[in-house]
């Protein structure tokens, strides 16, 4: 340990084997007395980006526990940024974006090294630490993060009770370029009524959303539990949740310590380069993301994930989300907020806390953008997510309202395929049908454009299940 006036510095070095790509690995250190600031850096060797098609180099992720431990159970996860960052700051009253400002307590921390991928010589690794020693500023407690809340924002709600919004995108607080108040800016340049921010193992955004008084737009809290084999959003969650799962028995512990909190989980983007869902018999969450991003981005894959679900009985709500990253690239940018756009109905005033519970319900629908086409679907007084009892005669009334849909074609879709499909003449109308039903637990509605078969979808429904 070298010291500068009121500066220390200490370095951990060290070098992990091939055998390690994967998994994490946790170096200790000593938090002295009377710090005020931590900085941390860190470099490694062959370095070749987290793109997923990029291999023979280094990619090496990082993360921080404080005093109170860095067990599966324990509160002492201070951040963690991915490889999107080489260095980072922790202040009792600020932080860099991604990790939680607080007080800096004396005591064993952890450096959390994600070992996204190592060369086949392995990987050399040196991580500085600088801590400044003074008074510190704050009293000593963690800043409020957002919370689920009961109270509507202040804006008229929808007569219809329809309201839309996006689920899943990023900010600076993880791999994104935006701050969490240009992109309420965005959504609300959109005429989105709710957003979720949801960055990657990150609570640091909820910290920042926490402190905007009397936000336009409902909020609602959550984040993207980012794993080495596959992602999921929680949503009304403010609670760390560890992403240290490489097993299907791990993962489901984490899905059901959050399914426990009360928070809503969704399988995001099970589809190649999502990155795909790899432990597939994963199971207890309530929703799959089968609209990430434009639709021709491989979503028709995350669409047969979720049907084959449906097929097997499960009841899983669908939902749609842009993953936008970056608003400042220009329209050139692939991923935009609000593409798609998810539509939930709440009869209720539209406070985070009742969108959730619609969304939760299965009574919501997808289209391409907010102002796309879309579509309801409903059978007598049930509408998507409702379970009906099945007729007799296994024929099931049911009606479609369709906006903004003219020259698409209408599909029903059940467990055995598109079983009805009908041009659609005008932009705003009802139609209704007679669907076998069957041999089927569910049926649903899509728009497609005219010609395609799974590969354009421009609007879709939650099913109506069969009891």
């Amino acid at each position: 340990m070298s010291q500068l006036s009121d500066i220390t510095e200490h370095v951990l070095e060290g070098w992990v084997p091939p055998s390690q790509a994967g998994t994490y690995y946790i170096v200790p250190f000593e938090m002295p007395a009377g710090v005020s600031r931590l900085h941390v850096s860190y470099d490694y060797s062959n370095p070749i980006g987290c793109d997923p098609h990029l291999t023979g180099g280094n990619t090496i992720d990082i993360g921080i526990f404080d005093e109170r431990g860095a067990d599966f159970l324990t509160e002492g996860f201070r951040g963690w940024s991915g490889s999107a960052r080489r260095e980072f700051f922790i202040g009792p009253d600020a932080a860099t974006p991604a990790y939680l400002a607080g007080p800096l307590n004396p005591g064993t921390w952890h450096i959390l090294l994600g070992l996204y991928k190592v060369a086949p010589d392995g990987c050399q690794y040196r991580v500085t630490l600088r801590f400044e020693h003074g008074a510190q500023t704050a009293p000593a407690a963690d800043p409020p993060r957002l919370t689920l809340s009961h109270t509507p924002p202040p804006r008229a709600p929808r007569p219809n009770g329809w309201y839309r919004g996006e689920l899943h995108c990023h900010s600076q607080h993880s791999d994104g370029d935006s701050a969490v108040e240009e992109i309420i800016e965005a959504a609300l340049a959109l005429d989105l009524d709710f957003l979720a921010i949801t960055d990657h193992n990150s609570l640091s955004h909820l910290q920042a959303l926490a402190t905007l008084d009397s936000p336009p737009i409902a909020l609602i809290p959550g984040f993207e539990v980012t794993t080495y084999k596959g992602h999921w959003n929680v949503w009304g969650a403010c609670d760390w949740i560890d992403f240290r799962t490489l097993t299907t028995p791990a993962l489901n512990a984490a899905i059901e310590m959050a399914v426990q909190r009360g928070y809503l989980v969704s399988c995001n983007h099970p589809r190649p380069y999502g990155p795909p869902w790899e432990l597939a018999d994963a199971r207890g969450y309530h929703c799959v993301e089968v609209w990430n991003g434009p639709w021709q981005l491989f979503n028709s894959e995350s669409l047969a994930f979720w049907e084959s679900r449906l097929r097997a009985g499960e009841r899983l709500v669908a939902v749609g989300g842009s993953d936008a990253h970056r608003l400042h690239s220009g329209a050139d940018e692939i991923a935009q907020i609000g593409t798609p756009t998810t539509w939930i109905y709440c009869p209720d005033a539209p406070s985070p806390a009742a969108l959730l519970a619609g969304l939760r319900a299965g009574h919501a629908t997808l289209s391409a953008r907010p102002d796309g086409p879309r579509l309801t679907l409903t059978s007598n007084h049930a509408m998507m997510g409702d379970g009906v009892p099945r007729p007799a005669d296994g024929r099931l009334p049911v009606a479609v309202h369709i906006l903004g849909g003219s020259g698409l074609v209408l599909e029903l879709v059940t467990a055995q395929g598109s079983v009805e499909q009908h041009p659609v003449a005008s932009g705003d109308q009802r139609v209704e049908l007679i669907a076998d039903v069957t041999r089927s637990p569910y049926i649903r509605a899509q728009l497609v454009a005219p010609g395609s078969r799974w590969g354009d979808v421009r609007a879709l429904t939650n099913p109506i299940y069969l009891d």
